[in-house]
C-alpha cells in the first residue's frame, strides 16, 4: 500500500467517524455529557481530517510530476 492509499483510507475512516458522531448527536436519549464528548470527538476528527486532506493533496501533487 502506498502512502497516498494509506492517507486516503484514513480519510475515509475519519469521515465515517464524523458521520457516526453526528448521528449519535441526533439521539434524544444522549446525555449532556455524551453530547459534549461527541462534539469534542467531531472537532478532533475534523482537525485531523483537515491535516490529512492537505497531506493527500501534497502526495497527489508529487505523484503527478
Amino acid at each position: 500500500m502506498t502512502e497516498l492509499e494509506r492517507v486516503e483510507r484514513e480519510i475515509a475512516t475519519l469521515e465515517e467517524r464524523v458521520r457516526s458522531s453526528l448521528r449519535a448527536l441526533e439521539d434524544p436519549d444522549l446525555s449532556a455529557e455524551g453530547a459534549r464528548r461527541e462534539r469534542a470527538s467531531i472537532e478532533l476528527y475534523r482537525r485531523h481530517l483537515g491535516d490529512l486532506l492537505m497531506k493527500r493533496d501534497d502526495l497527489q501533487a508529487l505523484t503527478s510530476k
